[in-house]
């Protein structure tokens, strides 16, 4: 499912410069967001302030819709949203992926009153509805055809019934998409509510292209995480270089599912990390199928040595016929090629 991401951060960006003339370069606001981003980082709460703040909105809105719009692209076209709740929606950033993607109307439920009086503004003339609610006393969105959550799900208590407290809230929505960021904890959280998922009927998109227990959650040290091009407008880039940060790529983990659809066959195999030149071959990391694994081509084999030293995480090649043993060998263009499918799987184990 395609995404017009430019639009949805254009439209930020536009609201920003409106609201707060040369953000992009404001100390002032940098600063705010390096004090929010502390914060964050250290007690994972963002207080009702922080959370109504352009510097917030300006900070984190992009990583928002950066990382939403990633999850939405491993939905099949037959999931095309109609009326998403946003849950834990902060400032409403994530409303924008959604809207650039066809919703007819997103609502958002957020317990800050006054990050709710800023996504009013950021959402003026858009089919956007607030609701005043923590995610616990929330009453339910019958007419919801899609869930989402961007950066909550970490949040919550350890021992939070995830799929209760969804199915409470949008008892009727077929699609969950779930985005946070990129660490350890956060990750396996997804990880192994992917795992409970794939065991039942539920068609779960992505981001692993297999049906089997995640291999990156055998080992207590590892984590599978995705990477992903920002492609920021030059404003919002800016700011982002002013506080500090990564204005061209982030980290981000993701989980999307659908109820009622044939849950899919293994998908093919997938690169999960960067390639590694060694003597006489390249290895690359992916999984699929069996587990995580590597790669390899010889480099006397030119033209696929060629061709793997440059592949990208999410690059999907084709299953073998056999994949015994702990490294896949490839020598020719043809086992590399990925024409017939889709790359919306860029993950990593780390270590």
């Amino acid at each position: 499912m395609e995404v017009d991401v430019a639009s949805a951060l254009d439209r930020l960006d536009a609201f920003l410069e409106r609201s707060a003339p040369g953000y992009a370069t404001s100390s002032v606001l940098a600063d705010a967001a390096r004090r929010i981003s502390v914060n964050y980082t250290q007690t994972r709460q963002i207080d009702d302030d922080a959370a109504a703040s352009l510097a917030y909105l300006a900070h984190f809105g992009p990583r928002a819709v950066v990382a939403l719009a990633r999850a939405i692209r491993s939905l099949p076209a037959s999931s095309a949203p109609r009326h998403v709740v946003d849950i834990g929606a902060g400032s409403g950033a994530s409303a924008l992926a959604w809207l650039a993607v066809g919703a007819k109307k997103v609502t958002l439920v957020e317990r800050s009153a006054k990050a709710l009086a800023l996504a009013k503004q950021l959402h003026a003339g858009l089919p956007v509805e607030l609701r005043h609610a923590s995610l616990f006393d929330a009453s339910a969105i019958t007419e919801a055809s899609h869930l989402s959550a961007s950066f909550v799900v970490g949040e919550l208590p350890a021992d939070t019934d995830l799929i209760a407290l969804f199915t409470r809230l949008a008892p009727k929505a077929t699609t969950t998409v779930l985005v946070d960021a990129g660490d350890q904890p956060r990750a396996r959280r997804l990880q192994q509510l992917r795992d409970a998922l794939v065991v039942t009927d539920i068609a779960v998109h992505g981001p692993c292209p297999h049906r089997e227990p995640c291999p990156a959650l055998a080992r207590e040290r590892d984590w599978c995480h995705d990477r992903v091009d920002k492609q920021l407008p030059e404003r919002l880039a800016r700011f982002a270089r002013t506080v500090g940060r990564d204005d061209e790529a982030m980290s981000l983990s993701w989980l999307s599912w659908s109820r009622g659809l044939t849950a899919a066959a293994p998908a093919g195999i997938v690169v999960i990390g960067e390639p590694r030149a060694e003597k006489g071959r390249v290895r690359v990391p992916i999984c699929g199928p069996g587990g995580l694994r590597f790669l390899q081509v010889l480099k006397r084999d030119k033209a696929a040595f060629r061709v793997a030293r440059e592949l990208p995480r999410g690059h999907r090649l084709p299953v073998p016929a056999a994949l015994d043993g702990e490294t896949l060998h490839a020598n020719s263009i043809d086992q590399l090629d990925s024409s017939a499918s889709e790359e919306v799987n860029a993950v990593g184990a780390s270590e």
